[in-house]
């Protein structure tokens, strides 16, 4: 990381952003019946104006404070920069929970290096749940401005796990993802907002989280969010090494539940426990 880089700097505008965008989407929320909704590859994915003026919001912010830094963006893809931090951005995460009215979504905001993707510093909020949770490289995850940390959780049978069924063609293991969880552990949740998934797990309101065919916005800050409680984030094939598995399929836990879980699913899911070329660039 360049020494001109200070993520307690970076934690400061990631705040900043994530807040704006956070305030952004709330106002929309309450005239939520003038919103435009469309669905962009199906009908479980959908977006509205709210999405669009929620991004606007957090990039503002950005290009107030970093302006020759890259964004990566759900809705307004890349924009190139000349430093080495990009940030990456969800402005909604969760946006079915969202439009209905559910309190499972969040605004996800992260600075990760442009060489190597290491990540540097990332919030997620919960607006329905007054919920904010941050990290920074170096320093313990904090809940509302309060210090967490994982417990020696080792014990399979006691986890509450989050789930995601997928995508494209990973819908076809969700049935025999779930059949093999349910009889091993507590129970199984499907919040639908990875972001929040990962944000819950770092703050102790879940035990571990498999989410396959994740976009990095959808868990770069969360990632961090789980790495600096003291937990381990990758994929079936191994963990990721400061920042968020290149597949897009993330498995996060305390590290003990962590190998469990992964001998567990990779049984179920024997593609993606296959090492792939290239494997472990984000």
């Amino acid at each position: 990381m360049n020494p001109s880089v200070n993520p307690d700097d970076l934690l400061a505008v990631a705040r900043a952003a994530a807040q704006a965008g956070a305030r952004t989407a709330m106002a929309w929320r309450e005239r939520a019946n003038q919103l435009l909704i469309e669905e962009k590859q199906g009908p479980d994915d959908l977006v509205s104006q709210a999405d669009r003026d929620t991004e606007h919001a957090i990039r503002t912010v950005l290009a107030r404070h970093r302006p020759h830094d890259a964004v990566l963006g759900e809705e307004d893809g890349a924009t190139p920069g000349r430093a080495d931090v990009r940030w990456i951005v969800d402005p909604i995460d969760g946006t079915t929970n969202y439009l209905y009215g559910r309190p499972d979504w969040a605004v996800s905001v992260a600075a990760a290096e442009v060489t190597g993707g290491r990540l540097l510093a990332g919030v997620v909020i919960e607006p329905a749940l007054d919920l904010l949770t941050q990290a920074r490289t170096g320093a313990r995850t904090q809940v509302n401005g309060t210090e967490v940390g994982f417990l020696d959780k080792g014990d399979l049978a006691r986890a509450l796990v989050e789930l995601n069924v997928g995508r494209g063609s990973q819908r076809a293991w969700a049935g025999r993802m779930v059949d093999a969880l349910v009889p091993r552990v507590r129970d199984v949740r499907r919040g639908g907002s990875a972001a929040a998934a990962l944000a819950q797990v770092a703050g102790g309101r879940a035990d571990a989280v498999w989410a396959p065919g994740l976009q990095p916005w959808d868990c770069a800050a969360g990632a961090l969010l789980v790495l600096q409680a003291g937990g381990t984030v990758g994929d079936l094939i191994g963990p990721s090494q400061e920042t968020w598995p290149a597949s897009g399929d993330v498995l996060a836990a305390p590290p003990p539940m962590w190998t469990q879980l992964r001998a567990l699913l990779a049984d179920v899911y024997p593609p993606l426990a296959m090492p792939r070329v290239g494997h472990g660039e984000a």
